[in-house]
């Protein structure tokens, strides 16, 4: 059986639960006994079966985001985020950060007021680097801390793993999910990864894309059917004009009509009053012309053919 974090905060906001869940708690037993009754001479007889009982398995889910799209600069000292556990068992998250330095930003910390901001006095810094048991369906609002000039690096590279276990979809952990039952590794892999680029006092725009596969079978295999998430992550230092991001369709996949996303929002497919398109053949997304620097997130799904 897992152990549990015991570091919760009581009476605070910093853990934000979801609307209610269809999906049965991991570790709840399930016993089930059938019963004979036949007659004999006319006299009723009856018999009960022994009683077995199966443990609901702890799938092993999480969405990591970041919160707000200010831009990072090295004058930055803390970088907002929110972590969901989307399994369904109580599970805890490690932390880590690099940023392609010999020094990152590794410091977390619940940011119990949830301003984006860290404040000694008030928020709780993380040992290890390990958050609370989140309850399933719940979120808990996270900062990296770095001092001043410590997110120097080209991008910040962000990751939560299941403290159970993370891997492959369907890798199972033997006894180590609530109640004493088996836990295994959902679609998600039970880890997520958020990419944050820095931006100098004179840099460059950047352009980083990550992508994510899901195959039917909830595995991570890039086979005929399987759906590809990628995410471009849109560095832009101000002031730009004309800003425009455009991906073309890989050859051998389908677009998933509907899947285009800027900030985390859905934009429609055809050119109408919003920022994106998108066809059979590439979408792009018009960012127009900040006068300071900003970072975008753009997502789209496509379907191997």
């Amino acid at each position: 059986m897992k152990s549990c974090v015991a570091s919760m905060l009581a009476g605070t906001v910093a853990i934000v639960s979801s609307s209610a869940r269809a999906e049965t708690t991991a570790g709840t037993p399930i016993p089930n006994t059938a019963a004979l009754r036949y007659d004999i001479a006319g006299q009723p007889i009856a018999a009960q079966s022994n009683t077995v009982t199966t443990v609901v398995a702890e799938r092993l889910d999480i969405a990591l985001a970041r919160r707000g799209n200010e831009p990072i600069t090295p004058a930055t000292t803390s970088i907002g985020l929110v972590v969901t556990n989307r399994g369904n068992g109580q599970e805890a998250f490690a932390l880590s950060a690099t940023d392609g330095t010999d020094t990152p930003p590794s410091r977390f910390a619940i940011d119990v007021d949830g301003d984006g901001r860290y404040d000694a006095a008030r928020d709780q810094l993380l040992a290890s680097a390990i958050t609370p048991s989140i309850a399933p369906g719940a979120q808990l609002q996270l900062l990296l801390i770095g001092d001043e000039g410590q997110f120097d690096g080209v991008q910040n590279v962000i990751v939560a793993r299941a403290v159970t276990g993370s891997g492959s979809p369907g890798t199972a952990f033997p006894g180590r999910g609530d109640g004493g039952g088996d836990a295994l590794v959902g679609p998600t892999g039970a880890q997520g990864q958020i990419i944050v680029p820095t931006i100098g006092q004179a840099a460059q725009g950047s352009l980083v894309k990550t992508q994510s596969v899901l195959a039917a079978d909830g595995s991570a295999s890039a086979v005929s059917g399987a759906v590809i998430t990628y995410t471009l992550t849109a560095s832009i230092p101000g002031p730009s004009s004309g800003v425009r991001v455009d991906d073309p369709i890989p050859a051998g996949t389908s677009y998933v009509p509907g899947s285009l996303m800027l900030d985390g929002a859905s934009l429609t497919d055809g050119a109408d009053g919003d920022a994106g398109t998108a066809t059979a053949s590439a979408i792009a997304v018009a960012l127009g012309a900040p006068v300071d620097p900003v970072i975008h997130t753009i997502k789209f799904k496509v379907r191997i053919q």
